[in-house]
């Protein structure tokens, strides 16, 4: 029997998934069952559901009724297969757990990402995940403003730090990278930042080589300033520095780590069997062109279902809420480690 006086506390599904230490996606398809949720963990969540008291409140159930069921997701470019991979991995997780993707392409373009936040706004999507471009728009806010769940992926937005973010810490792929690379006897690498190192991601991967070679006595880090976007440029520059004693080349952006294949077997006489490259980005391309080159992959896969797994706890945390906005509290920032993965470096 209650104590007088004291008021009877509503159960959530808060309490559920605290108590069962789920997210509050996972005890949701549970209790729903919707999902792909082994029964071990049905029959956890539903045994936690009853000892705790749980009732569903039958005004958050016709607010998730009422839901679209979609996601909205921007990338820069699906082209490009770093993206395109993410695209998939967070399509099927969304599939998976019955919702539907809207894709859209920025271009990293500030007006294309605008349309996209309006076209989500106007079609009522449940909510969005987002490979920003570093430029917070008023369009934004509106879209934060009336509560919609926002996760970022892959990047961060300076301006809108209270947006969740899911990405990789570039620290632990390269300082693999250059210990591989002493060890096969390479003394000078040189790092190529990318064709625009204003992004953040970009100034995080350069900084973390400048740091992680300034700490090594066996390697001599150069960073590359002006690598250039013309092939005759490119091939200018790796043979000065091949001049310069470089013999392995690191690039942030995969994109530059294909035209310099290209460079090497064109003038295989300059570079074949001199250089060893790595780049970021794990790209098939990889794995199948000559010479091979060694990757630092940032775990887009994980990254991308991470970020589902992210925006449906938003998503379920605002219908269970009454449909406040929850997107708008102090971001959280979940990364991963990226991963280096040698193949066919020179000795």
């Amino acid at each position: 029997m209650q104590k007088e006086g004291r008021q009877m506390s509503v159960v959530t599904i808060h309490d559920v998934a605290r108590r069962t230490g789920l997210s509050i996606s996972t005890v949701s398809q549970a209790l729903n069952g919707k999902g792909r949720i082994s029964e071990k963990t049905r029959a956890l969540v539903r045994k936690m559901a009853d000892e705790l008291g749980y009732i569903p409140d039958s005004r958050a159930r016709s607010m998730r009724v009422s839901r679209s069921k979609a996601i909205g997701l921007l990338v820069p470019d699906v082209r490009n297969g770093y993206f395109s991979e993410l695209v998939y991995a967070v399509q099927d997780e969304l599939y998976i757990n019955g919702y539907a993707t809207l894709i859209g392409v920025s271009l990293d373009d500030t007006k294309r990402q605008d349309d996209f936040f309006r076209t989500i706004l106007a079609r009522h999507i449940d909510g969005a995940i987002v490979v920003p471009r570093n430029a917070t728009s008023p369009i934004l806010r509106v879209v934060l403003d009336r509560g919609l769940p926002v996760v970022f992926v892959d990047r961060r937005d300076e301006g809108a730090p209270q947006i969740p973010l899911v990405d990789s810490d570039p620290e632990p792929g390269l300082e693999q990278a250059l210990q591989s690379l002493a060890e096969h006897g390479h003394r000078k690498v040189a790092y190529i930042p990318g064709p625009d190192i204003h992004p953040p991601v970009f100034q995080e991967r350069q900084a973390a080589f400048t740091a992680l070679s300034d700490r090594r006595r066996d390697i001599q880090g150069i960073v590359v300033r002006d690598y250039g976007d013309r092939v005759d440029d490119c091939r200018r520059i790796m043979r000065s520095l091949v001049d310069q004693g470089v013999t392995a080349f690191i690039f942030g952006y995969s994109g530059d780590a294909i035209r310099a294949i290209a460079i090497v077997n064109e003038d295989s006489w300059a570079f074949r069997d001199k250089v060893a490259l790595v780049s970021f980005d794990d790209l098939d391309l990889f794995r199948l062109v000559t010479p091979q080159v060694s990757v630092i992959s940032q775990q887009v896969d994980r990254m991308g279902r991470l970020g589902v797994g992210v925006l449906l706890d938003l998503v379920e945390a605002g219908g269970a809420e009454g449909g406040r906005g929850v997107a708008v509290r102090p971001g959280e920032c979940r990364r991963m480690d990226t991963v280096f993965t040698p193949r066919g470096l020179l000795s």
